[in-house]
């Protein structure tokens, strides 16, 4: 609370226990992302094998290098770059479940919205346009907020640029992203965005004439080796921009290919950078060429690939805050009614807490987890042998890795692990082409189970095939198992 004056003749020099507008704003604008947080469930397409992964290594103290989840990439190299966030997911689940999953989450979603919030206010602008523009951000990056290694980069990207919109009054600060980005390369294949966040920050302070110049190159280039300390080294490097030129990768996974305005965060980000042009041409001063380059280095970002859109969306906010006439806090007055409204979102967000519906373990809440099919996992327990190999929806291999994890399937999210063959293979199965049998025959599968969103084609060709039966179907799917023919 802040010290407010107040008229003569009422309670002078008394502090003040009423918000302001301004709080109220503040508070808002971290309060309502947690809030969505908390009441958005959690997809496991991309948790739930990190949980498994990790799980493994807090048990074998050892890192995976090689893949173990599936028969058809079995002994292949992988390069687990996320393997920090796997033990970190890990813990929490083993801590607090589902719903400590879903409440880390929230914390996640609530850090990078102060950190937004922060960095505008760093750049110069009012509490109140600062969480405008916060609220603004967020609902470009909202859709980046899965829980899954990407938030742990998303964080620490927008601690990073916090830092660096903070180096004008606190310079020496900056030396904290030498062991951010040390941690984020061992979370998630961002981590090349803190150097060159930094390398972009140095063309502004070159431009400015500035001093602290040269301690922002060298902190970029610190965070540039910093990178190199994890378990791969260099590699890390590779890594991160194999993943990204992959055409495999940008072929088969929608938020690795352009953002287009029929989707909603495609629409939401062009729309952004036409009212980010609007701005610049409208503002009535030049703006500085290492801004423009700024802007249009990660707007690039965004256009590249869906998952672009979310460090545009953690950026753009302050970088506009700092084009703004300098807007310092107007006083206003308190007011009871920001009191209430306060109290209002607490109350929000404590009946959406995640343990009101957590479920179990096995059988979560589907109002908590989403994408887990619970009564399919139930029947491939009961007709799979132990350690038999079978086919599988790829939105949900993740799940039966964590849930049925003696039995190896066909294919799973990492694409980077596979074979093109392979994944030509599943889509094959998938689509019930020509061949579909030899494929199944081939690798021995005696259980398919089928997605009516992602085998649709394969059901009604199965289903009338004598040599597979359906033993369970639900609103999600269904599973067949071979009556009759060859398995090699």
């Amino acid at each position: 609370m802040i010290a407010t004056e107040v008229p003569q003749g009422t309670t002078r020099g008394r502090r003040s226990h009423l918000l302001t507008m301004s709080q109220l704003w503040a508070f808002a604008a971290v309060a309502l992302p947690v809030v969505a947080a908390l009441r958005a469930t959690i997809v496991t397409n991309d948790l739930a094998y990190q949980i498994r992964a990790g799980n493994l290594m807090l048990h074998s103290h050892h890192l995976l290098r090689i893949d173990t989840f599936t028969f058809t990439a079995a002994g292949r190299p992988w390069v687990d770059q996320q393997w920090g966030s796997q033990i970190l997911f890990a813990l929490v689940y083993r801590a607090g479940g589902w719903a400590g999953l879903a409440m880390s989450r929230a914390a996640l979603v609530g850090a990078m919205a102060l950190f937004t919030f922060l960095a505008c206010r760093a750049a110069g602008t009012s509490t109140r346009v600062a969480a405008w523009l916060s609220l603004a951000g967020f609902v470009l990056w909202v859709e980046g907020a899965a829980l899954r290694p990407q938030i742990l980069g998303m964080t620490l990207f927008a601690a990073a640029v916090w830092l660096v919109f903070e180096r004008h009054r606190h310079p020496g600060w900056l030396w904290a992203l030498f062991p951010l980005t040390a941690l984020w390369a061992n979370l998630h294949g961002s981590f090349f965005l803190a150097p060159l966040l930094l390398g972009l920050a140095w063309l502004q302070d070159v431009t400015d004439r500035a001093p602290r110049a040269k301690r922002t190159v060298t902190v970029a280039l610190a965070s540039a080796v910093a990178a190199t300390l994890n378990p791969f080294g260099l590699r890390v490097w590779s890594y991160a921009f194999g993943i990204s030129t992959n055409p495999v990768i940008t072929r088969v996974i929608s938020e690795w290919q352009p953002p287009t305005i029929r989707d909603t965060s495609g629409a939401f980000f062009l729309g952004s950078i036409a009212a980010v042009a609007a701005f610049l041409l409208l503002r009535g001063r030049r703006t500085p060429w290492p801004t423009l380059v700024l802007i249009g280095v990660f707007a690039v970002i965004g256009l590249e690939a869906v998952r672009g859109i979310f460090w545009w969306g953690l950026l753009v906010p302050p970088v506009v805050a700092g084009l703004l006439p300098e807007m310092p806090d107007r006083e206003d007055a308190p007011s009871p009614v920001n009191g209430i409204i306060v109290v209002g979102l607490v109350a929000i967000a404590v009946a959406s807490l995640p343990v009101w519906r957590a479920g179990t373990l096995s059988a979560p809440s589907p109002t908590l987890v989403g994408n887990a099919p619970v009564g399919l996992t139930e029947e491939l327990r009961r007709v799979l042998r132990p350690g038999e190999r079978f086919f599988n929806p790829v939105p949900w291999a993740s799940w039966f890795e964590l849930e049925i994890p003696r039995n190896p399937l066909f294919l799973d999210p990492r694409i980077e692990v596979f074979p093109r063959s392979v994944l030509d293979k599943h889509q094959d199965v998938s689509f019930g082409r020509q061949g579909w049998q030899r494929v199944l025959d081939r690798w021995r599968i005696r259980v398919v189970v089928a997605s009516p969103g992602e085998e649709g084609q394969l059901i009604p060709i199965i289903s009338r095939d004598p040599g597979w039966r359906r033993v369970y179907v639900d609103g999600g799917g269904m599973v067949f198992v071979r009556a009759s023919g060859p398995l090699g």
